[in-house]
């Protein structure tokens, strides 16, 4: 009788359905969390189908159960950005500041500092926004992914304070 589980690499190879058809990755991701429901994993799968079904309260309460199971950084950041898609911007702001302490050195690389300066720039503190501009990279160059400020990191800084003065 062929097994109906599924496994985390069924769920990686399948990673392309959260673009083209989320509904059956969140089918996938809760098939994972009801096999076992103590692996946070399943859990971090499953918020993202929910985060591209726009579900943010769904996603956060995924990303609280995965955190409660194993605190991981990638799970903070994860948690900051749905709180920042939310507007939840100074909850993003701590949860991004968990990440960072975490692991600094895959926080600096992972666009944590320009996520977290978009938040400080949305609720108008152009200073910390900055500051965690100026920690990007000389080299820093971004399309603008996640809504976060595009371009190179004068753009970046350019762009921060036109959001912090709108905020004001």
């Amino acid at each position: 009788m062929p097994s109906n589980r599924i496994s985390h690499d069924d769920l990686t190879r399948q990673f392309d359905l959260l673009r083209s058809n989320p509904e059956k990755y969140l089918g996938l991701a809760e098939q994972l969390v009801k096999q076992d429901p103590e692996d946070e994993h399943a859990y971090f799968s499953r918020h993202q189908a929910w985060v591209h079904l726009g579900r943010y309260e769904l996603a956060l309460a995924d990303l609280d159960k995965s955190l409660s199971l194993a605190p991981h950084y990638v799970t903070h950041r994860a948690r900051g950005k749905v709180l920042r898609d939310m507007g939840r911007y100074r909850e993003a702001i701590e949860a991004f500041n968990r990440s960072q302490a975490m692991d600094p050195v895959a926080w600096m690389n992972a666009l944590g500092p320009l996520l977290r300066a978009d938040c400080y720039a949305r609720l108008g503190e152009e200073k910390a926004a900055l500051d965690d501009c100026a920690s990007l990279p000389d080299q820093h160059w971004t399309p603008g992914i996640f809504g976060a400020p595009a371009g190179n990191k004068s753009d970046v800084a350019a762009e921060l304070r036109r959001i912090a003065a709108k905020a004001r």
